[in-house]
């Protein structure tokens, strides 16, 4: 689970996690819909069904369908996931506009769920 190892040592341990936390939940209501996040050459596809996570699968296949995905070198995110992050870092939107991230296919989707990804983001700097 490397791409989201800051949440937990595997699939089912960011899941519960991710569902337990009542900011996330919240942001995320209502979402329908998968997300892949690639970290390097590590890669993980979301499956959110109505608000919640439903299923996280480690290196997919090359055809796993997502509705966008976020992607960005190892050392971006790093960048991104540090503490105090350096300007233009302190978002997935800002990074992909100023820095080496980028997001591609349902850009509505991406922006629907946008907070719900800054939660996620906050997560993984270990911000409870």
């Amino acid at each position: 689970m490397n791409a989201l190892r800051e949440l937990g040592s595997d699939a089912a341990a960011v899941q519960d996690r991710l569902n337990a936390d009542a900011e996330f939940q919240l942001k995320a209501r209502k979402w329908e819909g998968r997300f892949k996040i690639v970290r390097g050459d590590d890669v993980v596809v979301v499956q959110m069904h109505e608000g919640r996570v439903e299923r996280i699968e480690k290196d997919p296949t090359l055809f796993t369908a997502a509705d966008f995905i976020i992607a960005a070198p190892e050392d971006e995110w790093d960048r991104l996931l540090t503490r105090d992050p350096s300007p233009f870092y302190q978002d997935i939107y800002s990074a992909w506009l100023h820095h080496g991230f980028s997001v591609n296919g349902d850009l509505e989707q991406f922006f629907g769920f946008h907070m719900a990804l800054r939660r996620l983001q906050q997560m993984m700097r270990g911000i409870e």
